[in-house]
């Protein structure tokens, strides 16, 4: 059996349970009519709520899957490009050393050639190149086939002075595309062509109003030489049968 001790400690903790109960309790309950209607008429608002932040949580991800993406393709392609490049610099390298190889190997006939040469070298990044241009000739070239230049000169020089043919202006033309009468009777000989002098416009007109009135006086005086004759003959008398 349990002691009076335990007992009266039990019932002494119960009533300290049920006091701490009462004071704990509110005396009424007191509804928020502003939150009250909000929490009954806000569904279809917070399912729209929730339909757009899903949207912007789904939107930010793909663009995180995109900025991935291309994060890995460019590291791809660096990756590519070194290869690239180490297998072109392995290529240059190995010819480069074949071409040293044959150099040192066969050298060739030696020219015995006294142009002084020119030496340029072109560098990069990762080589250097020593480029050598030698200027020779073919000496049959000077005695078969000289410069332009020097062949020009050489003629000039040596070219006899020929007499340059005497250059006479052509005729003058008359009226009606006729030459001077000098010109033809002369035959186009060495001697000089006399001057010709065109007369003026009123000269011309002069000329030809004298030209009409001796035209006309011919005329006339031929007329009444022809009108003499007609009238003497009809004045002679007839033979008689």
């Amino acid at each position: 059996m349990a002691s009076n001790v335990a007992l009266l400690t039990q019932s002494h903790k119960a009533v300290k349970a049920k006091k701490r109960q009462k004071l704990g309790q509110a005396s009424a309950v007191v509804f928020d009519e502003d939150a009250r209607r909000e929490f009954l008429t806000g569904f279809h608002k917070r399912k729209l709520a929730k339909k757009e932040e899903s949207k912007k949580r789904a939107q930010a991800r793909e663009k995180e899957e995109r900025l991935e993406a291309r994060r890995e393709q460019r590291r791809v392609l660096a990756e590519q490009a070194a290869q690239n490049a180490a297998e072109v610099e392995e290529a240059y390298g190995g010819f480069a050393q074949h071409v040293e190889s044959d150099q040192e190997s066969w050298t060739g006939i030696a020219s015995p050639s006294t142009v002084p040469a020119d030496q340029r070298e072109y560098s990069d990044e990762e080589q250097l190149a020593t480029v050598t241009v030698v200027e020779d000739f073919d000496p049959s070239m000077l005695l078969y086939h000289p410069p332009a230049a020097a062949a020009t000169t050489s003629d000039a020089e040596h070219r006899p002075l020929l007499p340059q043919p005497h250059s006479q202006p052509p005729p003058p033309l008359l009226r009606g595309g006729k030459a001077s009468r000098n010109l033809k009777e002369g035959g186009g000989g060495g001697g000089l062509a006399k001057k010709v002098r065109y007369e003026t416009k009123a000269a011309r007109k002069a000329t030809r109003a004298t030209q009409r009135a001796r035209r006309t006086e011919k005329a006339e005086l031929a007329g009444g030489k022809a009108a003499r004759k007609k009238a003497g003959g009809k004045n002679k008398p007839r033979a008689r049968k």
